[in-house]
């Protein structure tokens, strides 16, 4: 997938990789959910290009990844937990 094919769907900052690592050099994936709606769609689709991007040797370390939750509601946040939980066990098989 290239970021021109959903450029504007990254436009809207709904997570990226920050360039840091954890602790056991793997990476660290933020999505900082917002008071206003979220659409998964687009997050899904932002989270299959950014897990795409680390090469193999990275992606084997694992992400932490940091949901920011304190400007969106409850229902929201566990939504977004059990897509990731999804859309990573997707990208491990």
């Amino acid at each position: 997938m290239e970021a021109t094919t959903i450029l504007p769907i990254l436009k809207k900052k709904l997570a990226f990789l920050s360039g840091g690592k954890d602790r056991r050099s793997g990476l660290i994936l933020t999505i900082p959910l917002g008071s206003d709606q979220t659409s998964m769609e687009e997050l899904s689709a932002t989270l299959d290009y950014l897990l795409s991007i680390p090469s193999e040797k990275c992606k084997a370390r694992g992400f932490t990844v940091i949901v920011d939750g304190r400007k969106s509601q409850w229902n929201i946040v566990k939504t977004v937990v059990l897509m990731l939980q999804v859309q990573t066990h997707a990208t491990s098989l």
